[in-house]
């Protein structure tokens, strides 16, 4: 091993613990903290050291505050995409007119033969996350895979969802008769 590995590796075991505490303040999920946290790590790992100790430390603490901005970014992404490709139509109310309940059922029929494209985990986990509120976190779990990767087969299946309804949304990406 390298000398600089050796130093980040070493850098990297004494500011964990206060790098995941910075994290977990922030976005408030210790698994999600634990994760960002080591993502930098591995990035540090393969950019290497500047060769001071003060500067690396410096590095460390700004990219993993960097990394919990761009984390913050696109769970913003996400949710709003996420808001687009579900529509209200599943607590549509019976004082709707029976034009948008027949609109929503439309749009429901087309969003059902869309996820039927999908892989049946990759449906499971958007109608769970989606229908059920279940938490990334808790798909994660439930799938044995990390929480990073729950986000990106919910944003894939999005993207897929976002895709082939196109005919069914407006401009701005929802179901035009939303309320």
């Amino acid at each position: 091993m390298k000398f600089w590995r050796r130093a980040i590796a070493k850098l990297f075991e004494d500011h964990r613990r206060q790098l995941i505490a910075m994290v977990v303040r922030r976005i408030r999920d210790r698994e999600v903290a634990a994760e960002l946290v080591q993502d930098v790590y591995a990035r540090m790992m393969q950019a290497g050291s500047s060769g001071e100790d003060e500067a690396d430390t410096k590095i460390l603490y700004a990219s993993v505050r960097n990394a919990v901005i761009d984390h913050h970014r696109s769970t913003i992404r996400r949710r709003h995409a996420m808001d687009g490709i579900l529509p209200d139509q599943l607590w549509m109310s019976e004082t709707s007119s029976p034009h948008d309940q027949a609109e929503a059922r439309q749009a429901l029929s087309a969003l059902d033969r869309v996820l039927l494209e999908v892989s049946p985990k990759a449906r499971e986990m958007f109608i769970l996350h989606r229908v059920d509120g279940v938490s990334n976190a808790r798909l994660a779990k439930k799938y044995g895979i990390s929480v990073s990767a729950v986000e990106k087969q919910l944003a894939r299946t999005m993207r897929h969802c976002q895709e082939r309804l196109s005919d069914h949304l407006d401009k701005s990406g929802s179901f035009p008769y939303e309320r």
